[in-house]
């Protein structure tokens, strides 16, 4: 595949447990699950930068992956399931006799969470060199976790090469390299909680701070209350686009910045790109699994003209 329009690269756990409770358990409490029995049995297919490349394919964007995995990743049907969304996996390195990670995660009905995460080779990520041949031929680039020099790497390289390159996640983890991420980051898009922790860690107060060390949007999102969206001269609210049902907040966040890219790619305004990542997060809470219930261009967009009117 030439001519991609986006590369998402990085390496975490690419199979995900999900457990869904009324409340989650205070220390040395014992809750019920609140789920079928069949869906505790179930393991979907995850990692953050697969849910991004998946997402974004649904939708139309011409789409690589890169990350670190094992040879799970084809016994268990994983490639297929990438390969028939036609996402170019060649920045895909397979190590033999290697098993990829798992993720436990465990969340309640106001969508409060945690993740229990066994990374398996990706815990060895920063050992790897990242596909830059690939990356080259991209038109925008996104790193999440892990945060190594892999990942370092690979941004920095999309930087100087003149893509749009973006950052989703836990930067905060990378230590002293944050800085270096951020500096060759154009968009940031962060939780409530990592945006939290990653002034904290710099030593800055508000996410309108965070401009001045590289990226020229910061995106915060909040669950049910929407997103902000910083800019250099002022900041959007976007409202959350109410789903049909609510079964399993896993992997909103990626499909949100999936539908955010799908805009910022194809040169819409921010208020437009950040209604469509409102818009495509909304699908994924309405099954289980990161990947099962995302929706095509078409959908996204009767979707979002039911909410917004027209779509742009």
């Amino acid at each position: 595949m030439s001519g991609l329009e986006l590369f998402s690269i990085g390496s975490w756990t690419i199979f995900d447990h999900c457990l869904r409770m009324e409340k989650l358990p205070r220390n040395g409490e014992t809750v019920p699950l609140d789920m079928p029995i069949g869906e505790v049995e179930k393991i979907h297919f995850g990692d953050c930068s697969a849910n991004i490349a998946a997402a974004a394919a649904r939708l139309g964007l011409r789409t690589g992956l890169g990350m670190v995995v094992g040879d799970d990743f084809e016994t268990s049907g994983y490639r297929g399931h990438l390969e028939a969304l036609d996402i170019d996996l060649s920045g895909v390195e397979i190590r033999p006799g290697e098993t990829s990670g798992h993720s436990f995660n465990f969340f309640d009905a106001d969508n409060g969470s945690f993740c229990v995460s066994h990374l398996g080779v990706a815990a060895e990520q920063g050992d790897f060199a990242p596909p830059l041949a690939v990356i080259s031929r991209a038109k925008a680039l996104v790193v999440s976790e892990m945060f190594s020099d892999y990942t370092l790497v690979a941004l920095e390289h999309a930087r100087a090469n003149g893509l749009l390159t973006a950052i989703n996640g836990m930067v905060a983890t990378a230590g002293p390299r944050a800085t270096r991420f951020l500096a060759a980051a154009d968009i940031l898009f962060l939780s409530r909680g990592e945006c939290a922790a990653l002034l904290d860690g710099q030593g800055l107060a508000a996410p309108g701070d965070l401009h001045a060390l590289g990226p020229r949007l910061v995106v915060v999102t909040e669950g049910s209350d929407g997103s902000l969206w910083h800019e250099t001269n002022g900041t959007i609210r976007i409202p959350a686009v109410p789903a049909t049902r609510f079964v399993d907040s896993t992997g909103a966040g990626d499909s949100f910045v999936a539908g955010a890219l799908y805009g910022l790619t194809r040169g819409m305004s921010t208020l437009a790109s950040g209604r469509y990542a409102a818009t495509v997060a909304s699908f994924v809470v309405e099954a289980w699994g990161c990947q099962t219930n995302l929706p095509t261009e078409q959908q996204m967009r009767e979707r979002h003209r039911a909410t917004f009117g027209e779509a742009p």
